[in-house]
Formats: structure tokens, sequence, C-alpha cells
């Protein structure tokens, strides 16, 4: 395309424009504020991904306990937790208990963790507690019996909610599931 004697435009002016046309131009699809956050948000959530591994969350296996009697010494209750129950339940574990729904909270032990399940109709009938239907009460349970100091006062028959502490695992695997 070189200009003919009686062209408009400048031999200059062509070959800048055939220059042009030979290189190639990619599209610019990101401007580098939306780069540099790209690359924040990657790291933000690299280092939360690592909070979330090394930060250690207590398991607690919940269930439910009744007061069978208060001795001199320390109230005892029965606690009912599910047959899904770990194989990490041994005397000695720490239990959160607690009265009631809004009721008193206080800390205790595992004094024995009876072998096999049971039933609940069974469990209340070995206890000498007063068994209400027993149809509705055949599901098969783990039970436990606690001791606590004799500071709280319950009644005889009494339930708790009781938290039994397992232990502790990442928090990742607690939110994903993985490495339970």
């Amino acid at each position: 395309m070189i200009a003919s004697q009686n062209s408009i435009f400048r031999d200059k002016a062509l070959k800048h424009y055939t220059q042009n046309k030979k290189k190639d131009i990619l599209p610019n699809f990101s401007s580098i504020p939306v780069a540099i956050f790209l690359w924040m948000l990657l790291g933000s959530l690299l280092a939360t991904g690592l909070v979330a591994w090394r930060t250690q969350v207590p398991v607690y296996l919940t269930g439910a306990s009744v007061v069978l009697g208060t001795g001199k010494q320390e109230t005892v209750a029965l606690a009912f937790l599910s047959p899904k129950a770990p194989t990490q339940l041994h005397a000695g574990l720490p239990v959160h208990i607690q009265t009631g729904a809004s009721g008193s909270q206080f800390t205790s032990t595992i004094a024995a963790v009876e072998p096999g399940t049971t039933t609940l109709a069974n469990a209340f009938e070995h206890a000498g507690l007063p068994v209400g239907q027993p149809s509705e009460m055949t599901q098969p349970v783990v039970v436990l019996l606690i001791k606590r100091d004799p500071s709280a006062v319950l009644d005889r028959g009494s339930i708790l909610v009781i938290q039994v502490t397992l232990g502790t695992r990442s928090l990742f695997s607690a939110i994903s599931g993985i490495g339970n």
C-alpha cells in the first residue's frame, strides 16, 4: 500500500497504519484494581482456611439425666445417651449439667459407664424410678452414673440436661465433616 503520486495520504501515515495492522492486540479483560482485589480475596480465603484448620473446638455429646438420690457426700444422677455414643466414654470425663431450660449450671465427672446398652424402661426400673408408658421407653440407651458436688439442691427424679466433653477437633473438621 504505497501511496501513489496523487494520494491524499502521507507516506508516513500509511506505513504507520500498515504496521499497526500487523500487531496482535489482545483484549483487556481485567484492570489492575480488579486483579489486586482478586489476589487479596484469594489470600483472605487461604488465611481463613488456615485459621479454621488450626483452631480447636470442643466436641460434646448431649443427653438427659435423672437425679437418683442425694447421699451425705454427693448427689448421684443417672444419664442416658444415644447408643451411637462413641466408645471414648469412660469414668472421669467432664460433664456440664444444666437444671431445666434456664436453670443453674455446674460441672461434674462421670463416675461409671454401664457396659452395653439397655432400654429406658429397664434403666428406670433398675434405678427404682417410676416408669410412665413402657411402650414409649423402648429406645436403646447407654447409661452413665454421674457424681456431682452437693452444693446444688436437687430433688429425686429431677430431669437434667448434660453435655459430656469428649475432646476437641479442628474447626474445619467440625464444619465440613471431613476427618471425623
